[in-house]
């Protein structure tokens, strides 16, 4: 992630999208309920013993980057970025409406800069930050179900290290969960509404997930995606190791899940960074299979 400091005045500047789409965020975590029709809905917490398990290979690349000095579509030329990374998510029933869900990551990194017709490239590889966390059903019925939950987030990679894997800093997520259909086309949505707080210094991110799919085919089903974090920035975050906490994103993605026998499901998706701050502009590629039990 690119470094930066900004001050209080700069922070007061940022588009009128920060006030824009949080709240239809919220907009949206209030209204979906009311227009709900009977049918299985998402965020049901798995029985004890049972769940489900994704493995996925991603790859993104990067050559340009957004502005350090505000949320923007545009992005100017940057050093090159090409990330690979295994990643194993998954949920697992324990009994009595609770769940443990995780998120494992294990990625390469490579940057490449030309300098004076001279280029150069370092590298780094290796654990980055892990996530953990356990959930609790609140409304688990047919027409609707949520949850609420709570992760950790254990620093696996270091901040310090060029170029950084990932933050390299412990931080809990509180996180709100939903998941219903509304009454056409088969729609199924999911919606994750969390923060994430750093433990280190306090700087928060406000997360919010939306996932749509809908069947195709008898065993095809379209997915939609969108990723939006906005970053609560403070004076005191100058050093090199909080910087890496500090960034806004919006991506959107679209892809395909497959479903080849009733436990047994692979996927595949592209995402791409459509607006940002002090962040890669990154294109992303994922294969991976996600396994029921």
């Amino acid at each position: 992630m690119h470094s930066r400091n900004e001050s209080g005045d700069a922070f007061a500047r940022k588009s009128k999208i920060w006030r824009v789409l949080p709240v239809m965020a919220a907009t949206c975590g209030a209204i979906l309920p009311l227009v709900i029709t009977h049918a299985n809905a998402g965020a049901w917490i798995p029985a004890a013993g049972t769940g489900q398990v994704t493995s996925m290979f991603r790859y993104s690349y990067a050559d340009r980057a957004f502005p350090t000095d505000s949320f923007s579509r545009k992005s100017h030329p940057s050093t090159k970025e090409r990330k690979s990374q295994i990643r194993v998510t998954g949920e697992h029933g324990l009994g009595n409406g609770f769940s443990l869900d995780y998120d494992l990551r294990y990625g390469f990194l490579s940057h490449s800069k030309i300098k004076k017709g001279a280029t150069t490239v370092t590298t780094n590889g290796g654990f980055q930050d892990q996530r953990v966390g356990i959930n609790y059903g609140l409304r688990q019925e047919k027409s609707f179900a949520d949850a609420i939950g709570l992760g950790i987030v254990v620093p696996g990679s270091s901040s310090g290290s060029q170029p950084a894997l990932d933050s390299g800093q412990w931080a809990l997520e509180p996180i709100y969960r939903l998941g219903f259909k509304p009454g056409f086309a088969d729609l199924t949505v999911n919606v994750d509404l969390g923060t994430r707080t750093f433990l280190d210094g306090g700087a928060t991110q406000f997360r919010t997930n939306v996932e749509l799919t809908t069947p195709i085919s008898r065993r095809f089903r379209l997915i939609g995606k969108m990723f939006f974090v906005r970053t609560a920035r403070m004076s005191n975050f100058d050093n090199t190791r909080d910087r890496g906490e500090l960034y806004d994103l919006l991506r959107l993605g679209i892809g395909v899940q497959y479903r080849l026998t009733s436990k047994i499901e692979p996927v595949l998706a592209y995402e791409s960074d459509i607006a940002g701050m002090s962040q890669h502009a990154d294109h992303r590629f994922t294969a991976g299979v996600k396994f029921k039990y």
